[in-house]
Parts: structure tokens; sequence; C-alpha cells
């Protein structure tokens, strides 16, 4: 398996392209193909050896695993055995008759591909995943169709012939919505791709694709970007509002799936007088700062720490002294919220609370990136080390 790669980013990803460029000229928009002809680019990343071990030690099943050949998934019965355990040699079989093998949230069983869209879930603020999908020679794995996120297509080894259709009937999709799979003769402008290892493609929602190999196998990677939308901000808006008008949460009338066309009308009227003024409500700034923050704070809260060794931290946590030197773990952003009363540091996957008094030592260490514990403002030396081990334990800092 591969080592350790805490280096390889969104930037690196996306090589010769700078992020800005991107963001600005593709991002949701328009198709990337970069030919970088440089085989060996994802090696540190993923291989088809690290393919095969994740099979037989990390043992996926369920919607993690899915066989799969021109559309149509294979029972799971065919390549477990009786104790759902994963049959090797049958998934074998499965793969010499055609079929695709692909495993889903592949970051969680690869620590490199982890650090990659842990990486880049911090970079772009959206979710991110990942799958793998090996296909052998001369098959297809799935029909004409579009995905409702977006895609960053990683070719680790073989290669695979893409065809991408005309775009302007299902651009940006509303995430999870359907997913249309699409006949022969429904698609019309067809460019075709050929990718190759250390090739990346970036597919924005509603781009239709298909791909198929012909004399070579392929083990590609997607990096699925599952964004959070507008309509998201502005849904979450609405229940916000919700929480102190009253209008909002009652029920919709008693009978109203049997309106007739005039109590329809008459319905539909009266709801646009109401909620004319609480539609303005929703958009006002203050509003939606607050539910900004609300979504931030979400994301943020699910988002998992990498793995790093923590709990040695943990163990030597008595040791601490004033010289010691403190460094945040890697991918955690922090933001500090005071109210006045109470102060709060988050970060994903936990917050500390204290006093207000101590937001500006919270700001501290927010904004530091290298400090020692007799570094922190404001507070005696006992209660900086007190601090300080809590915010190791927490799992936000750590010793260097």
């Amino acid at each position: 398996m591969k080592t350790d790669n805490n280096n390889f980013n969104f930037d690196k990803l996306i090589e010769p392209k700078k992020s800005a460029d991107f963001i600005s000229d593709f991002w949701e928009n328009k198709f990337l193909y970069n030919k970088r002809k440089n085989k060996e680019y994802f090696k540190d990343i993923f291989s088809i050896q690290d393919f095969d071990s994740i099979l037989e030690y990390g043992q996926p099943k369920g919607s993690n695993l899915r066989v799969v050949k021109n559309q149509e998934p294979l029972i799971s019965s065919k390549y477990e055995n009786n104790d759902g355990s994963l049959n090797l040699n049958q998934l074998y079989v499965c793969y010499a008759d055609g079929y695709t093998i692909v495993v889903n949230e592949i970051n969680k069983y690869c620590k490199p591909i982890n650090n990659l869209v842990h990486n880049m879930r911090q970079e772009l603020s959206h979710d991110v995943t990942a799958n793998a999908y090996l296909t052998p020679v001369n098959q297809k794995a799935l029909a004409p169709h579009y995905d409702t996120h977006d895609v960053f297509v990683l070719q680790i080894s073989g290669k695979k012939h893409w065809n991408f259709y005309d775009d302007a009937n299902y651009k940006t999709p509303l995430l999870n919505s359907f997913q249309p799979i699409f006949q022969e003769g429904q698609l019309s402008g067809k460019k075709e791709v050929t990718i190759e290892a250390g090739d990346l493609m970036y597919i924005p929602r509603g781009l239709p694709h298909e791909a198929y190999t012909t004399d070579e196998s392929s083990l590609h990677l997607t990096i699925g970007i599952y964004p959070t939308q507008h309509v998201d901000l502005l849904s979450k808006a609405v229940q916000s509002l919700a929480q102190n008008d009253i209008d909002l949460r009652k029920a919709l009338p008693v009978g109203f799936l049997n309106f007739t066309e005039v109590e329809k009308r008459k319905f539909i009227k009266e709801i646009s007088s109401k909620f004319s003024d609480t539609l303005e409500k929703i958009l006002v700034e203050g509003n939606l700062e607050n539910t900004l923050f609300t979504v931030s704070d979400e994301f943020r809260n699910k988002v998992q720490p990498k793995s790093d060794g923590h709990f040695a931290q943990i163990d030597k946590i008595d040791s601490l002294t004033l010289e010691s030197k403190l460094i945040k773990r890697d991918n955690m952003p922090t933001k500090v919220v005071d109210n006045g009363q109470y102060s709060r540091i988050l970060f994903p996957g936990n917050v500390i609370k204290g006093p207000a008094q101590i937001s500006s030592v919270f700001q501290f260490i927010a904004e530091s990136d290298t400090f020692e514990v007799r570094d922190i403002p404001k507070v005696n030396d006992a209660n900086k080390l007190k601090l300080a081990k809590r915010l190791i334990r927490g799992g936000l800092l750590k010793t260097v």
C-alpha cells in the first residue's frame, strides 16, 4: 500500500491549471481534459495492487461494492461467501466475464486517497468522496447518463474511451435529483476522448457521458464533489425563520388535496399575499448570514479528522511544559464564536467552550501556525497548560 501523502491537494490534482482559472472558467460550466503524458502522476495515490489489497483486507460490501456490466448489477451472492465475506476468486471470475468492479467511498479504505479527499473538502468547502472502477478489456459498465454531482476522473492505469454529448438541456441539475439513462439516438453532439494513465478529466454535473474499454483494461478513480447549493442555503433560511413565525409552522388547510379549482386559486392568492413580507425577511442580510454560519457549522462538524497517531499525543500529555511547541493538526479549519456570555472554538469533530473573556485566547490559537504553550496570551501559566492539554485531548492541537 502507498505511504502517507499529505501533499496531493486540489492544486496538484488540476496541474497545470491554476485553481483560480479552473474555478472561473470550468467549475460547474465546462469539461476539462488534462493530457499529462506522465503515467506515474498518480503513483503515490493508488494502483491496481492497492485495489486488490482493499478487496482482500478491507472487504467492502453492501453499497460500497458494485459489480456491473452494461448497466446490469450482479447480485452479491455471486461473489460473497455464505457468511457475507467476499470470495475473491469469484470476483476474479466476474471480472473475467466482463464485469466492472466498483468500490464506492474507496477513500475509507485507502489513506492517500482519503488525504486527497480531506484536502479537497477543506479547499472547496463542499463534500467530497472517491470511487474506484476496474473495467476489463472490451467492456462498458454503464449506459449514457449524467451525474448530479461534479466529477474529477483520475486515470490510474490502462486507458478508457469516453463519449460526451451536448448538455444544453441538462446543465447543473439539482443534487441527488433523477438521473436519466439515455437510449441510443436520444443524445447528440458526440465528442470522443481517450484518457490514459496520469490524465485527468473534470466532468461538470449534467454533462451526459459514457465510458468503455477496448484493447486495454482500465482502473480509474472518480472524485465526486457534492455541492452545498443556493437552494440548500435558502431552504435552511426558511427553516430558521419558521422558528419565530407561527404562520410558517401552521399546517396546510384540512382537505387541501380535494380543493376545487376555485378553492385552489383562492388559497394560492391568500398565501401569496400572506407570505410576501416573509419572503423578504428570508432574504434579509442578517438572516442569510446566520444561516450561512449554520451551514458552515454543519459542514465543519461532519468532517472527520485524519488519523495521524493522535493517541500517542494523548499518552504524553502529562509531559507538556510551557516550552512545548504546539501546532494545529492537519486540515483543521477553526472558527471562534463569541455571543457575549461564552466563547467557542469550533473545528472538525469538536467544539471547545469557555467564558467570553477567553475569546481573544481562542482567536490567538485559531490564527497561529506554531507557538509555544507560554505564548498563549492573557492567562496565567497554570491555565496555559490546562488549556493546551484540553485542546490536545479535544483533537485540535498536537506537539511538534
